[in-house]
């Protein structure tokens, strides 16, 4: 469960990024984090999803270093002993952003679920900090982490209960699973099946996938901002109306009726209390492909 927010605390932003494709995009998308983050003033922590000398986990540290970060530290966590470490739970409280890099989210979790280092993430993000998870690892920001599986060819894909399995994740926010597939993007063949399959095992849920280069943003006001390149799709099981998964076997089709279901381009936002998407306001400034890399 995310973290209670303490008096005089605003919940920091919880950002979900798609798969980083390409260079320009890599850029704009550590930018939107690092603006976030604090800027010139910021205090990051990479946490790394594979080994700690991944080449992603160095490609984010010089990128933010060259940002002028005014410090960057990656997380070494080698195994569950070091996630007990207190100077790590130390310098987690001084952060301004946690960044968890694409990976094995199995692996992290592994290492960090029910220890004192993951109750620190929670609390800081419950302090104002932002937290950003890239990829398949974005996935741990759930409290619901859907995990990929062996799928069939998306043209013999069936809405059976085989198509995600779940485990628990950090918990920083409990309403939103997120599924990411760096083949598929948002293509609704694929993804529409393992979202709707993801609310009607739970209608409380709200599913999300991105495109490639893609981000979005969950404020403290509840409000999801899409950014980037590509698109959001979002299945969202409020309405529910029926399902009959729990009565299916494994792999036999079941039911589900009245999920909302949208897909969102940068700068729409969605109200994850009211379930009402939103275009962005007009603007007069034109719009000539740079704002597909805007910051949120």
């Amino acid at each position: 469960m995310p973290a209670p927010v303490p008096p005089g605390y605003t919940r920091g932003p919880i950002i979900f990024m798609g798969p980083l494709t390409e260079p320009f995009a890599f850029e704009r998308m550590m930018q939107s984090f690092w603006d976030e983050a604090g800027g010139y003033g910021a205090r990051i922590l990479i946490v790394p999803t594979a080994a700690p000398d991944h080449p992603m986990v160095e490609g984010c540290r010089r990128w933010l270093l060259g940002a002028e970060a005014e410090s960057v530290d990656v997380l070494s966590v080698a195994d569950r002993r070091s996630a007990f470490a207190p100077e790590w739970i130390a310098r987690i409280e001084t952060v301004t952003g946690i960044l968890i890099t694409d990976g094995n989210p199995l692996r992290l979790i592994g290492f960090l679920g029910g220890t004192p280092v993951a109750q620190a993430l929670r609390r800081a993000n419950a302090r104002g900090r932002v937290i950003c998870g890239v990829g398949r690892s974005a996935s741990v920001l759930s409290q619901h982490m859907i995990l990929p599986v062996q799928a069939a060819p998306v043209q013999e894909a069936r809405l059976t209960p085989s198509l995600i399995r779940f485990a628990p994740g950090l918990g920083i926010v409990n309403r939103v699973a997120f599924d990411c597939d760096e083949e598929a993007g948002t293509h609704l063949r694929t993804h529409l099946p393992r979202l709707l399959t993801a609310v009607a095992h739970n209608p409380f849920l709200i599913g999300v996938a991105l495109d490639p280069n893609t981000g979005a943003v969950i404020y403290a006001n509840s409000e999801l901002e899409v950014f980037g390149a590509g698109a959001a799709l979002i299945v969202d099981g409020w309405q529910v109306e029926e399902t009959t998964l729990y009565a299916a076997r494994i792999d036999q089709p079941f039911r589900i009726s009245g999920v909302d279901v949208h897909t969102l381009s940068s700068g729409y936002t969605y109200n994850l209390d009211l379930h009402q998407a939103k275009s962005p306001p007009d603007s007069e400034i034109p719009q000539a492909g740079y704002e597909r890399f805007s910051s949120f």
